[in-house]
C-alpha cells in the first residue's frame, strides 16, 4: 500500500507534489511509526483469567483463616466453661451437705454440681447417675469436669474436677452428712471423668 503512495506521487504533477509532498510524506511515516510500535497498555494489561485466579485465591486464604479463627474461638470458649465451673464451685467451700439439697447454703453431691452448672446457664438432672448421659467421655480431663464414682451398683457420687496436685487428681464435692463441701484427693480407682455438653 505505501508503495503505491509512494508511485502515484512521482507521476503527479510537480505543483501537486510540492503542495501535498509534505503532509503526505509526514503521514506516511506516522504511519509507519503506528505500525513499527507495539501496543503497551494492551501487552502490559493483566488477563482477565490472571485476575480472577488472584481473587479467587485471596478469598480462599481468607475463608480458611476465618474458619480456623472461629474454631480456636470456640476452644477457648469451651475451656473458659470448665474453669468457671471450677472457680464456681470453690465458692461454696464451708457450706454443709445436705441430702436432696441444691443450694444455694446447703448441699448434696450431684445437687452441687447441678447448682454450679446452672449459674452457667446450663441445667443438669439432680441425680449423679443422671448426670452421666449429660456429659461425654474425654482423653484429657480438665479443671470444671464431673468426676463420677461408681460400684457394683452403678453411680453413687459425682464432684468437679479440681486438677492434678502432688501427683493427684483431686476433687471438689459434697461428701456425706456432717460434712462440708470441700476439696479431696481421689480416693479410688473406681471413677471416671466426664465433660457436660453443651448445645452451643
Amino acid at each position: 500500500m505505501i508503495g503505491s503512495c509512494i508511485r502515484a506521487l512521482s507521476r503527479a504533477p510537480r505543483k501537486i507534489t510540492r503542495h501535498i509532498g509534505i503532509g503526505l510524506a509526514a503521514a506516511l511515516v506516522t504511519g509507519l511509526a503506528l505500525v513499527a510500535v507495539p501496543n503497551q497498555s494492551a501487552t502490559a494489561a493483566p488477563s482477565p483469567g490472571t485476575s480472577a485466579q488472584t481473587g479467587t485465591h485471596s478469598a480462599t486464604t481468607t475463608s480458611v483463616s476465618e474458619k480456623k479463627a472461629a474454631k480456636q474461638k470456640a476452644k477457648k470458649k469451651k475451656k473458659s466453661r470448665g474453669i468457671r465451673a471450677w472457680r464456681r464451685v470453690k465458692t461454696r467451700a464451708g457450706d454443709p451437705y445436705s441430702y436432696g439439697a441444691a443450694g444455694p447454703h446447703s448441699f448434696d453431691c450431684s445437687g452441687l454440681t447441678r447448682w454450679v452448672y446452672k449459674k452457667l446457664g446450663h441445667k443438669l438432672p439432680h441425680s449423679s447417675s443422671a448426670q452421666v448421659s449429660h456429659t461425654f467421655k474425654v482423653k484429657k480431663p480438665r479443671k470444671g469436669d464431673l468426676v463420677f464414682f461408681y460400684d457394683g451398683g452403678g453411680v453413687y457420687h459425682v464432684g468437679i474436677y479440681a486438677g492434678k496436685h502432688d501427683g493427684r487428681r483431686w476433687i471438689w464435692h459434697a461428701p456425706r452428712s456432717g460434712e462440708t463441701v470441700k476439696k479431696d484427693p481421689i480416693w479410688t480407682s473406681k471413677h471416671f471423668i466426664r465433660r457436660v455438653k453443651y448445645k452451643h
